[in-house]
């Protein structure tokens, strides 16, 4: 959706101790000003460092894997003039190897903790397909995405 649709996610630490994730969906508005459409928390498992550094390909049993995907319509106020643009988006584990991930033409490096999050509108196969990248920028593995229903 170009540079009119971001995602953003973080982790945060509530009074007790536990670690919850949150995802962020935003677009962009005609004026330019970024505004919040959707969102997500999920609370991690007791044991789940989200912050820790990635596994290995071995240990991830593979270089990256969804682990969660949602989907959401950005025009559900109706503030455009067309029909309703539907978009989803997906929180990544990628292992230690994978450096950067290629998804929609854009190049975007990895946190050391291996947690991306992607938007993407869907096609007519409602898949869509990211290739993770290792530190020379080299292909490894295509992670295909597939459209939450």
């Amino acid at each position: 959706m170009g540079d009119r649709l971001a995602t953003t996610a973080f982790a945060r630490l509530d009074d007790v101790g536990r670690f919850w994730l949150d995802v962020w969906l935003l677009s962009q508005n005609r004026g330019g000003r970024w505004i919040l459409r959707d969102g997500t928390s999920s609370a991690a498992g007791p044991a789940d460092d989200l912050l820790a550094p990635s596994a290995t390909a071995m240990e991830l049993n593979g270089h990256g894997r969804a682990d969660g995907a949602a989907r959401s319509d950005i025009n559900a106020g109706r503030w455009l003039p067309w029909p309703a643009k539907w978009v989803a988006y997906a929180v990544l584990r990628l292992s230690a190897e994978v450096s950067a991930v290629r998804f929609e033409g854009r190049t975007t490096m990895v946190p050391e903790h291996g947690l991306q999050v992607l938007a993407w509108a869907p096609g007519h196969d409602q898949v869509a397909s990211v290739e993770l990248l290792d530190q020379k920028g080299e292909p490894i593995s295509t992670l295909p995405l597939t459209w939450p229903g």
